[in-house]
């Protein structure tokens, strides 16, 4: 897709779901992933930049953004560079984040080989090229990812454990802690790279615009990561999910009459679509992003009911047609 080939995207933390569950003896197939933030440990701050542009040649633009975006010291070019990423290197927070990074080692490096060859899936899937890069590095609670053309940047101190000390210090509410996990990332990190991926829907877009791009994306996520449950793939739990399925008519049927599904009003599509702790026209049970579920319902039965593959279903990008094609009827 042509489009993918010009993107440069920044994804925070609060503006991906998912997970998934362990499989303790997955490996990388290809060795694509460079360990950033030990990069940044082993090299002296004045030969950091250099070291970059000699060996790791395709990740400059990586570094640039990290630089200037993420940890927010500057370009390499000025002059106070090295004694600001110095800083970086010497402080506390961030060598304390960089020792519980070490203690899950393992389960790092099995959660990144499922992304690897996720993302392999998708070159497969979407005939684009392969990722050729998935980068690790130390945000400073800041993008857990980062997305370019061919690369893939992963913020693990995003993903300490739901009982992390540092979540609770920043006053992160206990509902988006509870899917800080390592066992979450490979499926955050996969939808990280489908929004980059593929075609937004209108800004100016209504209520099912939304709801259909956000079916497509979490359907795609879980063919390309298919041992993920669904309370994974929706940071939902069992009870949860069973709310949803007990709920789903009804649900539909208030969308439909209160006119939601054509709203383009911003704030009524946030209330159904984004991160909370519940949605709050179907009471404190229901859990939040319900509109996120049931787009994955309609994208669901539209696959099952057209017969289409996900290439289709990527060029696909007219709402009113999926959802009248899916014959949705719960």
């Amino acid at each position: 897709m042509n489009h993918s080939k010009t993107k440069i995207g920044i994804l925070i933390l609060f503006m991906v779901y998912g997970g998934v569950s362990c499989s303790l003896n997955r490996k990388p197939e290809r060795n694509i992933i460079v360990r950033f933030e030990k990069l940044v440990f082993a090299t002296q701050p004045n030969n950091l930049s250099d070291s970059i542009k000699s060996n790791h040649k395709d990740l400059v633009p990586f570094f640039r953004i990290f630089n200037e975006d993420v940890i927010r010291i500057g370009p390499d070019t000025l002059p106070g560079y090295v004694t600001q990423l110095t800083g970086y290197k010497t402080d506390s927070l961030i060598n304390l984040v960089n020792s519980e990074i070490g203690k899950s080692e393992d389960l790092f490096i099995n959660q990144l080989g499922i992304i690897t060859s996720a993302l392999d899936r998708w070159s497969e899937i979407s005939d684009t090229p392969k990722v050729n890069h998935l980068v690790t590095y130390i945000s400073g609670f800041n993008q857990s990812f980062i997305t370019l053309p061919g690369v893939l940047g992963i913020g693990l101190d995003n993903y300490l454990g739901s009982k992390c000390q540092f979540y609770q210090s920043l006053g992160i509410p206990a509902y988006i802690r509870q899917n800080m996990n390592p066992e979450n990332l490979p499926t955050d990190a996969l939808r990280a790279w489908l929004y980059s991926e593929l075609p937004p829907p209108d800004p100016e877009g209504v209520f099912l615009d939304r709801m259909i791009y956000e079916g497509k994306v979490n359907y795609i996520a879980g063919k390309l990561l298919p041992e993920i449950s669904q309370e994974f793939l929706f940071h939902y739990s069992e009870k949860q999910l069973n709310w949803c399925s007990e709920q789903e008519k009804s649900m539909w049927k208030y969308l439909a009459e209160q006119k939601v599904l054509f709203s383009s009003d911003r704030l009524t599509i946030r209330k159904f679509m984004e991160e909370a702790p519940f949605t709050r026209d179907f009471g404190n049970e229901s859990p939040g992003r319900v509109g996120t579920w049931i787009g994955y319902r309609i994208v669901s039965s539209y696959m099952k009911t057209s017969g289409l593959d996900i290439k289709d279903l990527i060029n696909n990008t007219n709402a009113r047609q999926i959802l009248s094609a899916s014959k949705y009827h719960p």
